[in-house]
């Protein structure tokens, strides 16, 4: 398994699929950068994990030249000497970057297979990052190697129908080449989960964000929220709760200073993915902030779902994967509008009965089908079929 965007195990999907490849008698091995694990090789349970090191920020065009140019680089130097030292017969790439299919694409000649996993559209996240809702240049580039790598796979995975759209109706994927894998929270979001005495122990009600903090994930939304229920509510019986860590988190600590709210806003930072479903527990109120746009409305967020295995209610914007995947469970704001986020947050501070319902519900409507246990049988399908069922090693 090729990532470049995050590291093994921070990446909760690509450890989903791991453990459940590894579960079905598959050996894994998994090329990724270092992040919060900086192990240069290590076992995590039965999986091998290289890691590289992670490369250096830089903004803009030649940030991206040198991020992708230095990853691919690292990625295939190290699936070389895992090709020569231990081999293996498929070659699994997450993306973005589409253009990592190049080094699947490269073993593809040496008779590997090539299983192109979509986590979220590149030319369309390149747009949300910058801001913009016009192509350029970089965006076609970007829409010439995704076509590439739809193309040339010999097996697709989407999280979700609309991605596989993308790939078969705008790249010319083969439709019985693709299969939707659904994100979906694990076993410790379904479990009994006991909130943190000092978070409940504030008083106040707890406003709760988990996840990735980049430009592309509307967090700032979340503090204009914030902000007008201050100011346009006069509400400051709550505590917001941001847990995770990213590129923008610094600029969304200088919004909230800005807007006066620094005072009702935690940041956690990064944390162990082993506590995450304690602070969720300990949220009375769960935000999914992503605004609608070409990006988001094709992205269907863990979070949200770790937050309906919580029981958890949820306020969000109108994207059509939250529609598609909270249903009637979460309350929705219109038109990306911060102030009718507001509006639907104060109606759920306002209403615990509706609040213990619509976190019933959600956890209802999760078990029927949106588990990582339902989707695993998908991904394990495709393998067995891609192998011919044999004892092949991923």
């Amino acid at each position: 398994m090729l990532l470049e965007n995050e590291s093994m195990p921070d990446d909760v999907r690509v450890r989903l699929e791991a453990e459940s490849l590894d579960r079905a008698g598959y050996q894994v091995t998994v090329i990724c950068p270092t992040g919060d694990f900086n192990a240069k090789h290590e076992l995590v349970g039965n999986i091998r994990v290289y890691r590289y090191p992670k490369p250096i920020e830089v903004d803009g065009l030649l940030g991206y030249m040198w991020e992708y140019g230095y990853s691919l680089t690292m990625m295939f130097l190290v699936s070389i000497y895992v090709y020569l030292r231990r081999g293996f017969d498929v070659v699994h790439v997450h993306t973005p970057p589409d253009m990592t299919a190049m080094i699947a694409i490269f073993y593809q000649v040496l008779g590997k297979k090539f299983v192109f996993d979509l986590h979220d559209l590149s030319p369309e996240l390149y747009l949300a990052r910058i801001g913009k809702t016009q192509p350029n240049a970089i965006y076609r580039v970007l829409r010439y190697f995704e076509r590439l790598a739809c193309r040339r796979a010999d097996r697709l995975i989407a999280t979700n129908e609309t991605q596989q759209g993308i790939q078969t109706d705008r790249c010319g994927a083969n439709p019985e080449h693709c299969y939707v894998v659904r994100n979906g929270p694990n076993e410790f979001f379904l479990q009994d989960v006991e909130p943190l005495p000092d978070l409940r122990a504030s008083g106040k009600m707890i406003l709760g964000y988990v996840g990735v903090i980049g430009i592309q994930d509307g967090v700032d939304y979340m503090i204009r929220m914030l902000h007008e229920l201050k100011v346009g509510h006069g509400r400051e019986d709550f505590l917001a709760v941001i847990v995770g860590g990213g590129p923008a988190a610094s600029d969304l600590k200088k919004l909230a200073e800005s807007l006066g709210i620094a005072d009702l806003v935690h940041m956690t930072g990064m944390i162990p993915f082993s506590s995450v479903p304690r602070y969720i527990a300990s949220f009375d109120i769960c935000v999914t902030p992503d605004p609608s746009n070409d990006y988001n409305d094709s992205c269907t967020t863990i979070k949200t779902m770790e937050y309906m295995a919580l029981r958890k209610p949820t306020v969000c914007f109108q994207t059509r994967e939250n529609m598609l995947t909270a249903g009637d469970c979460a309350l929705y704001a219109e038109n990306n509008d911060v102030k009718d986020l507001a509006r639907v947050t104060v109606r759920l501070m306002d209403d615990p009965e509706l609040r213990k319902t619509l976190g019933e519900q959600a956890r209802t409507r999760l078990e029927n089908g949106l588990t990582w246990k339902h989707q695993e049988v998908r991904l394990i399908a495709l393998y067995d079929d891609l192998c011919e069922r044999s004892d092949s090693q991923p």
